[in-house]
C-alpha cells in the first residue's frame, strides 16, 4: 500500500505538471478538479 501510494503520489505530480497550462475547454475543467 505504500509502495501504490508514492505512485500515485509522483503520478499526480506529474499530471499535475502537465495540466498546469491547460487548453481552455475541458482543460480547465480539469484544472478546477485537480486543484480541489
Amino acid at each position: 500500500m505504500k509502495k501504490n501510494f508514492i505512485a500515485k503520489s509522483l503520478s499526480n505530480r506529474r499530471y499535475k505538471q502537465k495540466i498546469v497550462k491547460p487548453k481552455k475547454g475541458k482543460g480547465s475543467f480539469k484544472r478546477k478538479k485537480v486543484k480541489f
